[in-house]
Parts: structure tokens; C-alpha cells; sequence
């Protein structure tokens, strides 16, 4: 008899359609709007394999060398939070940071709404 190995992966992000990436894409726009903090700090959001990506942009600095692109010159972007959809009723999600070496550390969860709303509140997420 074959030796069977039993174990816990980790959940995998829901797939998701065009219709339900531009519901998702609504709802986040909408969240954002409605916080000042979010409002001045996301510059981007980006949908793409259950996951919700966040982008903000930094001034150049004349003084400091960049690897990361630069926008009209003036802007550099950064990749700093994402939020990963576990099921289509955006109720099971979790909401990572992105750290310096580009590793991701959980940091909340809970629905989609709710995890935007930790967004605000937790200072790792503000420039």
C-alpha cells in the first residue's frame, strides 16, 4: 500500500471574472473615496488572480539612485498593499504589506470592506 501524506495547503485565491473584478474594482474605488487618508496615499489599484494590489507614488528625490519605475519623471511607483479574495461573497479575504525585500506579511483579515477599513487605521500603510 502507497504511503498517502495528509496536510493543510494554504487557500488559494478565488478565481474571478471580468464582471466581478469590476464589481470588486467599485467597491474599492468607492472605499477609498470615502477616506482622506486612502485618498491621498493609493495612486493605483490593479485586479489580478483574486488579489486587490495597491500603489503609491513617491516624489523623486534628485539625491537617490531608483530601480523602480519612474512616471513622467517626477513619480516613483511603489507596490505596497494588496488584499486576497478567498470566496465571491468578498467576505473571506486577508490584507498583507508588502515589507523592503518584497515579501508579503499578513497583517489583517476579514471582508473586503473591512479590510480596507484596517488599511486606514494601521499607520504601516500611510506615507
Amino acid at each position: 500500500m502507497a504511503k498517502r501524506y495528509l496536510y493543510n495547503s494554504a487557500p488559494k485565491p478565488v478565481k474571478l471574472t471580468k464582471d466581478e473584478k469590476i464589481k470588486i474594482n467599485a467597491i474599492v474605488k468607492e472605499e477609498i473615496e470615502k477616506n482622506e487618508k486612502l485618498k491621498k496615499d493609493v495612486a493605483r489599484i490593479n485586479i489580478k488572480a483574486g488579489r486587490v494590489y495597491f500603489y503609491f507614488w513617491d516624489e523623486i528625490d534628485e539625491d537617490r539612485k531608483y530601480i523602480v519605475p519612474i512616471i513622467d519623471e517626477k513619480y516613483i511607483e511603489y507596490m505596497y498593499g494588496r488584499i486576497t479574495i478567498f470566496d465571491k461573497e468578498l467576505k473571506n479575504c486577508t490584507l498583507d504589506w508588502q515589507r523592503h525585500n518584497n515579501q508579503w506579511m499578513q497583517l489583517g483579515d476579514g471582508s473586503l470592506v473591512s479590510c480596507i477599513n484596517q488599511m486606514e487605521k494601521n499607520s504601516w500603510f500611510h506615507t
